[in-house]
């Protein structure tokens, strides 16, 4: 075995969660608990691409069905988002941000920034920059 294997402070999975509870605390400190960054997530889906299917909402952040059908569901109840059948499809729901939707999105942005500012403040842009992509080829996505 060894000294690696033995130190579960080395491990990268063990690590990513480390940095995940940190992302997780700190957006709960800067943002709080109402909306949670998987929320945002789909708001900022819904700014880019509106009138989006949930489907494509798991697509865009790949998440599940269900994940996605709990938190639109949510979303809509908070007044934060409109799901209506899709005029080509009524199994289909077509998801669009409210006016207050909107405003929360508005009033989100400057915070998410500061959250990633904080996460990332002891790193270099050239750093930052060298994380973000070895995250995304250990997600596969690079």
């Amino acid at each position: 075995m060894s000294e690696e294997t033995r130190e579960p402070q080395r491990h990268t999975g063990f690590l990513l969660r480390r940095a995940q509870q940190k992302h997780v605390a700190t957006w709960q400190s800067v943002i709080s608990g109402d909306v949670t960054s998987v929320q945002y997530g789909v708001m900022a889906v819904l700014d880019r691409r509106p009138g989006l299917a949930q489907k494509e909402i798991c697509d865009e952040l790949d998440l599940d069905r269900s994940t996605v059908a709990d938190i639109c569901i949510r979303m809509e109840k908070n007044g934060l988002l409109s799901r209506v059948p899709a005029d080509d499809d009524r199994r289909r729901n077509v998801l669009d941000l409210t006016a207050d939707g909107r405003r929360e999105w508005e009033r989100l942005k400057p915070l998410v920034e500061d959250v990633q500012a904080q996460l990332s403040k002891n790193l270099s842009s050239d750093e930052l920059g060298i994380l973000r992509a070895l995250l995304a080829k250990i997600l596969g996505d690079e």
